[in-house]
């Protein structure tokens, strides 16, 4: 797991990140956008892909809050501007900075927080507690 990131399960069952003040966009981004879904961060891995490769230039990945803009230089993430009016919404206003950082990222630091995110939710999913003997 890369350093000083923890990853969890909140009491209802929902992937909560936690890191360094700095990357708190990117752990709303994980929390918000990518939630528990293996897919989202296997399409996000392959944009990844397509930039190192040089098959592409530049992708973009629209969430549920952020903007994503991957280049060769970089990743850049940001409020979705659609998001702008969920982010007044009292459920998600806790989730959502209101103010609107950008935050930038090394293309490789973002495929390893993407790879720990991944192998974080799918090792919650192969774990069926009633699967375990105790419980016959």
């Amino acid at each position: 797991m890369a350093r000083n990131h923890k990853f969890f399960f909140d009491k209802d069952g929902s992937p909560r990140a936690r890191g360094p003040a700095a990357e708190k966009t990117l752990m709303t981004f994980l929390e918000v956008d990518v939630q528990g879904s293996d897919h989202i961060c296997g399409d996000l891995m392959d944009d990844i892909t397509a930039i190192e490769d040089g098959s592409d230039d530049q992708r973009e990945f629209i969430g549920n809050a952020h903007q994503v803009v991957m280049t060769s230089a970089g990743v850049t993430i940001t409020l979705a501007p659609e998001a702008g009016d969920a982010s007044e919404n009292p459920e998600s206003k806790s989730e959502i900075p209101a103010n609107n950082p950008t935050y930038s990222v090394a293309l490789k630091h973002f495929r390893e927080i993407l790879e720990d995110w991944e192998a974080f939710i799918l090792d919650d999913q192969l774990v069926d507690p009633m699967d375990e003997d105790d419980y016959h």
